[in-house]
């Protein structure tokens, strides 16, 4: 999807979100119709995932293997719902979070002088930008309860990730070049949309009838499929488990 499609479906969803307006006009207002949300708290990653990419080093294919880690991001959220009938309710949620985190990098770099004698080369690369901007769509239904307010909901998650992959390896080495060492190794930032799935659950306490405060656990994934010259073909998983808390504000 491209990220002219990915803001396509973000404008649909919204405009579906107030159009479900209409018919709960009519319901009584005793209940809220409409409520506004806005989190923070922090999103643990999907998975790890292993980039692979070949290279051409003196002649030779240069292999270069790149462990990506997972690293707690920060999340911030914010969205809008509206009630259609009495206990199911339709929502869509802006979600961001933005993480940087290590890689481990193993290569096996061509000799400049022997022929299939290949040289182990091993380093480790930080600040791996793992940024991650996503709309979920839910249908949420709200359970029976006295004390709080419950809803569990699930639905599409449109994701758009831009993420560090390496582009380049410089490794050190002197003659007779039986040994090589890791230098430094060049990123380049990609970005790239897919379409996944969320569901969760939403926990919430009114202190008024216009306001309350709550919390959301979410678990949302896709994975991404990357392609491009540099880097060749690469797949992410993006999403993960998503805590947050905040408030609520209702009419």
């Amino acid at each position: 999807m491209s990220r002219f499609n990915w803001q396509m479906s973000c404008a649909a969803a919204f405009a579906a979100l107030s159009a479900a307006v209409t018919p709960v006009a009519a319901q009584s207002h005793a209940q809220p119709r409409v409520e506004i949300s806005a989190n923070a708290g922090a999103l643990t990653g999907a998975s790890t995932f292993t980039e692979t990419e070949s290279f051409t080093v003196n002649a030779e294919t240069e292999t270069v293997t790149v462990d990506h880690g997972v690293k707690t991001a920060p999340a911030f959220n914010v969205g809008g719902a509206v009630r259609v009938v009495q206990q199911v309710w339709v929502g869509v949620q802006f979600a961001v979070a933005n993480t940087k985190s290590s890689a481990a990098i193993t290569a096996l770099v061509p000799h400049p002088l022997q022929f299939n004698a290949p040289r182990t080369v091993t380093g480790t690369l930080d600040d791996v930008a793992h940024n991650e901007q996503n709309v979920h769509v839910d249908v949420m239904y709200a359970l029976p309860l006295a004390a709080v307010d419950v809803r569990v909901m699930a639905g599409p998650t449109f994701f758009n990730l831009q993420q560090d992959f390496v582009s380049g390896l410089t490794v050190k080495e002197t003659y007779p070049f039986d040994t090589a060492t890791f230098d430094k190794a060049t990123t380049k930032q990609l970005t790239k949309s897919a379409v996944g799935f969320n569901a969760g659950v939403d926990v919430s306490r009114a202190l008024s009838p216009r306001f309350a405060v709550g919390g959301l656990v979410r678990y949302s994934r896709a994975d991404v499929k990357f392609d491009d010259a540099s880097v060749g073909k690469q797949t992410v998983k993006a999403g993960g488990v998503e805590v947050t808390g905040g408030v609520r504000i209702r009419f």
